[in-house]
């Protein structure tokens, strides 16, 4: 079984924070590790997508991550980054 290691939660955790919804973190980096664990074999993109509410309005968050190449290939982490937030109301 693989560990998944999110390589710049800070910057994760800034972007939620700039539009209200830090709190949401924790639900987000769950399904990204599942999805990391039950869906990739090797390096690959793939978006995240997490409906909110801020301020009574309902926002869909769709943050995009990138697995990156286990280059020694004898660990059982799987690096991931952060790569972009998008919001939508």
């Amino acid at each position: 079984m693989h560990n998944v290691n999110l390589l710049n939660q800070a910057g994760l955790e800034n972007a939620l924070e700039s539009v209200g919804c830090l709190d949401i973190v924790e639900d987000l980096i769950e399904k990204m590790q599942e999805y990391v664990l039950y869906h990739t074999e090797t390096a690959e993109r793939f978006a995240i997508d997490i409906f909110t509410v801020v301020n009574n309005y309902t926002k869909k968050v769709h943050a995009i991550f990138n697995v990156l190449e286990n280059e020694d290939g004898e660990t059982n982490v799987k690096n991931v980054e952060f790569e972009v937030m998008h919001f939508t109301e």
